[in-house]
């Protein structure tokens, strides 16, 4: 009872801790990037009601189910407003139940397993920075972690009542991320029972979630048909399931050569132990403890990328849900005193790599400092505040170095967990603040609308697609309007309406220069990381 009492303490402050560190100073940052999209979905729904699928333009959008939104929409009611906090909350609670599931899969072995990777995890760079988006492919990655230990957990303890709870999981994973999040723990879940030579159960599982899969499908049609017509069922159709095979044609090794620096550091890792144990389980044939989760964590790893290798639309994001695996193999080394030399180097190296983390991210610091001086680059970073931090985490290592470098398994989980500190304090701080600065938009947009509404003039884009660059201007206008989209300059000429036209600046100088005469400048910066141009017609 006091063993279980404790492990529900720690799960409890694992979710606290890392919530609080995927949220800390989001009330007031501008949303950037790809959460754009999705913190238009937000406001439209804060604005107009709930609806079946998300919007934009008031027009329902056919790519993403609209379960997400309704999250946002819902905490959005409960506080009243809505800001990037708000959006990112339930992205967060989904990273922070992640953290949480990945530290009981690992306890099923020793309490350090599961805590270097839930370590391990936090200093995975996409899983990290996802946690503090609005991230869709966080859902599937918790909803995959609670598959696996649901199965393997009643492996371990005889119930395996417990694997009903499965399925309802996989519903959930679809209502979340379409088709793409029901497949996925599938293929985790086929993959560990196959390793496990239970071929009942992985034919049954497989049948089942095929049958789930067709059903959800056919009922995702069938809405999209009643929200939008026929046309829209076929946007659906496209996007969310045969665009996927046929969108992009990135090669079939994408992921593993661009995983090893977005998922680093557990990805890395994870490959040098499972070379480790490939070396010793088969060219040496000796048997190394737990190897049987190590293979079963691999299977996981394995099917997420070979099976998301096949569809040619490929982004790193997608793979998120291998990550939890990642972390919990990388975490081999530090979790079972392995005696075999190539797992002593292995840990050597990455204990020491870490121990000096704090000291090179102080490094990174100053350099990045020096160079914002240079040239002129007006970044929010409290250089002092994080230095001082940096320092005291450096300093704490050193004591430990001294004091308890000889538990290799304590000090190894305590070396984890400062670094993973280090990472997190970088990243909100020092990378966070840099990625704000260079895709900035909110103060521009909010002077050009200052300028637009005291003339009441109509807002127009010349030569931009709804669903790029104006999105990232909606979302940041004090009030929402109809945008007008046009294509062709004798627009421009024809319209005798005064209006505010937002373009590109490489669109801009495609125009004649007897044309550009005509035009009154009105401001120039960035939307983003796109340079554009703001104009009007002369009078």
């Amino acid at each position: 009872m006091l063993v279980k009492n404790s492990l529900t303490l720690e799960a409890i402050s694992i979710f606290c801790i890392s919530l609080i560190l995927f949220t800390w100073g989001l009330s007031s940052q501008e949303v950037i990037s790809f959460d754009s999209r999705f913190y238009l979905f937000a406001l439209e729904m804060w604005r107009h009601g709930a609806s079946w699928f998300s919007t934009t333009y008031q027009q329902p959008y056919p790519d993403y189910p609209a379960t997400s939104t309704w999250l946002i929409y819902l905490f959005a009611k409960s506080a009243g407003t809505i800001n990037k906090l708000i959006a990112v909350l339930p992205s967060a609670m989904m990273a922070s139940v992640t953290l949480v599931m990945t530290y009981l899969v690992g306890v099923l072995h020793n309490k350090h397993w599961g805590r270097n990777a839930v370590f391990l995890l936090l200093l995975t760079f996409t899983f990290f920075k996802s946690a503090r988006s609005i991230a869709l492919d966080l859902y599937p990655t918790m909803i995959t972690v609670c598959c696996f230990y649901l199965v393997y957990s009643a492996d371990k303890i005889a119930r395996t009542n417990r694997t009903l709870w499965v399925y309802p999981l996989l519903l959930l994973s679809f209502l979340f991320r379409g088709p793409i999040g029901l497949v996925m723990p599938t293929g985790v879940i086929c993959t560990y029972y196959l390793l496990d030579q239970n071929y009942k159960r992985f034919f049954q599982l497989g049948l089942l979630s095929t049958l789930l899969l067709i059903v959800c499908t056919g009922l995702l049609l069938l809405l999209a048909q009643h929200v939008g017509g026929n046309h829209f069922m076929r946007d659906v159709l496209r996007m969310e399931i045969l665009g996927r095979m046929t969108h992009s044609h990135l090669p079939i090794y994408y992921y593993l050569t661009n995983s090893i620096g977005s998922y680093a550091l557990s990805f890395p890792l994870a490959l040098a132990v499972i070379f480790g144990t490939i070396y010793y389980g088969y060219h040496k044939h000796y048997p190394l403890p737990h190897i049987a989760f190590i293979w079963k964590l691999t299977g996981w790893m394995a099917i997420i990328m070979v099976g998301m290798s096949i569809p040619g639309d490929k982004k790193v994001r997608y793979i998120l849900p291998m990550a939890p695996a990642a972390a919990l193999i990388a975490a081999y080394p530090f979790s079972i005193l392995l005696k075999e030399n190539y797992f002593i180097v292995l840990r050597r190296i990455i204990i020491g790599l870490l121990e000096l983390l704090p000291c090179l991210i102080m490094l990174t610091t100053v350099g990045i400092f020096y160079y914002a001086k240079n040239h002129q680059w007006h970044v929010a970073i409290a250089y002092p505040l994080l230095i001082i931090l940096l320092l005291t985490l450096q300093l704490i290592t050193a004591i430990l170095f001294h004091r308890h470098r000889k538990q290799t398994t304590t000090y190894a989980t305590k070396i984890l967990a400062l670094a993973a500190i280090s990472f997190a304090l970088s990243y909100i701080m020092l990378i966070e603040p840099i990625e704000l600065h260079i895709d900035r938009a909110r103060e521009f947009v909010i002077a050009i609308e200052n300028q637009r509404l005291a003339q009441q003039a109509e807002l127009v884009f010349y030569k931009e697609q709804p669903d790029g660059l104006p999105i990232k201007y909606l979302i940041n206008m004090p009030k929402e309007e109809q945008p007008l989209f046009i294509n062709n300059p004798q627009a421009i000429i024809d319209s005798h309406k005064p209006a505010y036209y937002v373009t590109s600046v490489s669109y801009f100088r495609q125009l004649p220069n007897n044309f550009t005469k005509k035009l009154n400048i009105v401001g120039y910066d960035y939307l983003g990381h796109k340079p554009v141009v703001v104009f009007t017609k002369k009078q």
